[in-house]
């Protein structure tokens, strides 16, 4: 906060002098001179006198309203911490005035208390509902809580060597290739070493620095007279070129202050012009600052209190008329201007504006945002570039290069090098992709294989396949509608919706699909796949030709079922011819059950088998039985709609792979008696 105080004149609405006519008479001397520091807003000599005139009052109600102002003088000297133990003291010391509540919330709020601010607002808003900086209040901590979980791209970075223990801010770029930078600073060394009363601190000046052979920015060069003066230099704004300076200057003379206004000076070589006051049409005792021109000088963005705005600092834009003089003051309009503070414009080349507000919904003090015009050249709602442009501290005077990917920004931020601090950012490409899994709807099994289509808004066109684990994925690009459509062989396809449009951050969309059987197309595959299942497998043995049948079981039982009569009758008739050929029959089983039982299971079925040969006629000596249980699970030979061959029908296969009817379909194949020659 301490840069605004230093800038121009920031008037406010003080509630609390509705009590000095009640207490004008019980006023000590100090009390009275610490009043008067404070209306002329010299918030750091005020705090002291206030120290002074508590230790002398008696009166609790005056006790109660020193503290408060104290508070306030905190506040708005930039001692956010301080303020905050004031505002509490003054609610104990019940301050009658509900604004304490509101200016406890705020302070809360910027020392990321979010959860306390709330409490704050809410009491403020109970008792003063018709003030819509309760409600802005509490918005903001929600807000603040959801932009802090979900950082932009924005990479930040504290500026070496050009800031220092003192406030340094306001930078902004020197020429066109970015490569030159002005700023200004409170730091020692200055003009004068005269402290500014309203901050405590030395009056600002303005400093130069310049990107080095080795691509590093130089120790900053303070500017001589007549750009920096006694009194304080603010925001500047400079041509493309590097030529032409607007600056804010605050005169003093004889230690009297004469008001702010912004200057234009012109560079010769490495001399600067006697800055000369712009004539805009306006009061001349009005106080106007943070001067932002577009590329072509012709228009010229600034902030100040000028009646007619709604309330506190409002930005205003003019037009340039002639060589030094511009058109009457346009007010930016309601969607911009708020009754809060509206300061440090910045104009893009892209006709973007750029600003500070602590009107708006915001993360802690001032934050900044974004707007541009529409069609009938009037700005549009701005948009806050949240964390972690933003902060619960004061974030402003963004300067932005030409490709909007990297500039400078100003923050009073912890962890940066005391006070006001420049800040280098980097906006980082976005990485957004979607993925999911394809399953069942029915038995919820994962789907592979499965047909996947990713079409955009900007015409493009993705396809893929989803893995054995039933997986996909695809890379997205911003700003960007999807379509993710779905299919698979036996199953009805289905199209899902995605967007990045609004998502400025990375992301990772998660889009499991989830797709309904086809009954109609099963039930006919069934059927199919049943008769594939009845052709029988050949095997050659020394030149003799053996035809073995697919024997398959009920589950939980060994009787040979009708269908499989004919194949086992063929066997028997071809052993019957070859007496000397031996063969072994193995039974299986499913993995249902326990493994002991499974055993069992396959021996019986095996015998069952080997009985029914002997019975057509074969000799017992040509059969030998073997029981595989479980543990030998079928290895496909044929394929079966998905199933296919070499599929080894596992435990863990079927669990995982197959939908719910191909899951009773591959464990039904494992349900069998398999056939081998053995010798001759």
């Amino acid at each position: 906060m301490k840069r605004i105080l230093r800038l121009f004149t920031l008037i406010m609405c003080l509630t609390f002098f509705v009590n000095d006519d009640i207490y004008s008479q019980k006023k000590s001397r100090k009390l009275i001179k610490a009043d008067e520091a404070f209306n002329i807003e010299e918030y750091y000599k005020a705090a002291e006198l206030y120290k002074k005139a508590y230790q002398k009052t008696e009166n609790r109600a005056l006790k109660a309203e020193i503290i408060f102002k104290q508070a306030e003088c905190y506040r708005l000297s930039g001692d956010i911490k301080r303020s905050q133990s004031y505002y509490k003291r003054a609610i104990k010391a019940k301050y009658p005035d509900v604004i304490v509540y509101l200016r406890y919330g705020d302070v809360l709020r910027m020392q990321e208390d979010y959860e306390e601010a709330k409490e704050q607002y809410k009491k403020y808003i109970k008792l003063n509902p018709s003030d819509v900086n309760g409600e802005i209040g509490l918005k903001s901590c929600d807000f603040a809580l959801k932009w802090k979980d979900t950082p932009t791209q924005y990479k930040i970075m504290l500026m070496p060597l050009v800031n220092s223990r003192n406030s340094d801010y306001s930078p902004t770029f020197g020429n066109g290739e970015y490569t030159e930078m002005y700023f200004t600073s409170s730091r020692k060394g200055g003009m004068t070493d005269d402290l500014d009363e309203r901050t405590g601190e030395q009056f600002s000046d303005v400093y130069f620095t310049k990107v080095d052979k080795k691509g590093n920015w130089s120790r900053p060069i303070f500017l001589p007279e007549p750009i920096n003066t006694k009194g304080n230099e603010g925001s500047v704004a400079l041509n493309k070129r590097g030529t032409v300076m607007y600056l804010t200057q605050c005169k003093v003379e004889k230690k009297k202050e004469l008001g702010c206004g912004i200057y234009v000076s012109k560079r010769k070589g490495k001399v600067w012009s006697e800055p000369q006051k712009l004539q805009i049409k306006v009061d001349e005792k009005t106080t106007i600052g943070h001067p932002a021109i577009n590329s072509d000088e012709s228009i010229l963005i600034f902030s100040s209190d000028l009646e007619g705005g709604y309330g506190g600092k409002d930005l205003w834009i003019v037009t340039k008329e002639k060589r030094n003089t511009w058109s009457k003051p346009i007010n930016l309009g309601p969607m911009v201007n708020t009754p809060g503070d509206e300061m440090f414009p910045f104009l893009h080349e892209d006709g973007s504006l750029y600003f500070s507000s602590n009107g708006h919904v915001g993360m802690g003090g001032l934050d900044i945002y974004k707007t541009s015009q529409n069609e009938n050249g009037a700005y549009k709602l701005p948009i806050n570039l949240k964390s972690p442009v933003n902060s619960a501290a004061d974030d402003f005077s963004m300067v932005v290069e030409s490709n909007g990917e990297r500039g400078y920004l100003t923050s009073n931020r912890k962890g940066g090098k005391g006070g006001d601090d420049i800040y280098q950012f980097e906006l980082l490409p976005i990485k957004l992709s979607v993925q999911g899994v394809v399953t069942d709807s029915e038995s919820g099994s994962i789907l592979t294989n499965s047909s996947i289509e990713l079409k955009g808004n900007d015409s493009s066109n993705k396809k893929s396949n989803t893995d054995n684990t039933g997986s996909y994925s695809f890379k997205l690009e911003p700003l960007t509608s999807y379509q993710i459509t779905a299919s698979r062989e036996g199953y009805i396809s289905k199209t899902i919706k995605e967007t990045t449009v609004g998502i400025d951050y990375d992301k990772v969309f998660i889009a499991d699909i989830s797709l309904e059987p086809d009954t109609v197309y099963q039930k006919q595959k069934i059927k199919e796949e049943l008769e594939k299942e009845l052709v029988t497998k050949v095997e050659t043995f020394d030149g003799t030709l053996f035809i073995f049948p697919r024997v398959q079981f009920e589950f939980a039982k060994w009787s040979i079922k009708e269908e499989y009569m004919s194949g086992l009758d063929d066997l028997a008739s071809m052993l019957i011819k070859n007496p000397d050929i031996v063969i072994e029959i193995t039974g299986h089983t499913d993995n249902v059950g326990n493994e002991g039982q499974n055993k069992r299971l396959a021996k019986k079925r095996a015998k069952s088998c080997a009985n029914y040969l002997k019975k057509k006629g074969v000799s017992k000596k040509q059969l030998k039985t073997l029981s595989k249980g479980e543990s030998e699970p079928l290895v496909l030979d044929i394929n079966l709609g998905a199933l296919q061959i070499g599929d080894v029908l596992s435990e863990d296969f079927i669990n995982k792979i197959l939908g719910q009817e191909e899951r009773a379909r591959a464990n039904q194949l494992n349900r069998r008696a398999s056939f081998k020659v053995l010798e001759k």
